[in-house]
């Protein structure tokens, strides 16, 4: 029995994946999963105030993932299951290949953004050297110390729920979503996600993004779909 869906925001929650506009049919979907009994969290790279903000003001009850793993919430707890980035390290890595603090990296504190997003291998040999988690989400290339990844913290998630990962859906559009789908029981790719993603989701749906959100719920709740 699915107890819990997670969400990934950009690129799943809004309209598409170029914009930061929440697609109504994505909230519709989360209103009749509430109530359902259906709990819904997020998991996303965005900072802990900007998913905070959005958890309380959309009502949300399954707790949340922030910073791509490092940060998470749930009850009235914060916890942070990352180290905290050393800001030379930061800024020597902004320097080497030319990049800019995504406008979130003012909030952050284990896991930083940078843009463009386009990750290379120079970046990725030098993350390597030293010791640090590297990934790019197609909005932003992001940077923290090991261990990081949305698996650590949907892992704690699980953890303070006391659920076991056959009873949660995973829900997201980019790379970085396969660490949460390593955590879940039931995986669903949006139609317009990168193709990694696609390649092992249970699900992938139709439509695009929020839309594709709205599609999976209808077919969950309609028992069309074989969930665990």
């Amino acid at each position: 029995m699915i107890k819990l869906v997670l969400m990934d925001l950009d690129g799943t929650l809004t309209e598409d994946r170029d914009t930061t506009r929440i697609d109504l049919d994505a909230l519709y979907a989360i209103r009749v999963l509430q109530k359902n009994s259906i709990k819904v969290g997020l998991v996303s790279g965005n900072s802990y105030p900007v998913l905070r903000g959005l958890y309380t003001y959309l009502h949300l009850d399954g707790g949340f993932v922030a910073e791509n793993g490092c940060i998470v919430f749930f009850g009235k707890e914060k916890y942070r299951v990352c180290r905290q980035m050393d800001k030379n390290l930061i800024n020597e890595f902004k320097s080497l290949f030319k990049l800019r603090d995504t406008w979130q990296n003012e909030y952050r504190e284990c896991d930083f953004g940078f843009v463009p997003a386009n990750l290379n291998n120079e970046m990725l040999e030098w993350a390597k050297q030293k010791n640090l988690y590297i990934k790019s989400s197609g909005y932003a290339v992001h940077l923290a110390y090991h261990p990081a990844g949305k698996g650590i913290g949907v892992r704690k998630l699980l953890d303070l729920q006391g659920l076991m990962k056959e009873e949660v859906v995973g829900i997201g559009d980019s790379s970085t979503d396969v660490e949460l789908f390593e955590q879940v029981g039931f995986k669903v790719a949006v139609g317009n996600a990168d193709e990694e993603l696609k390649s092992i989701a249970d699900y992938v749906t139709n439509n695009k993004s929020g839309k594709g959100v709205r599609e999976f719920v209808d077919k969950l709740l309609k028992g069309e779909l074989n969930v665990i």
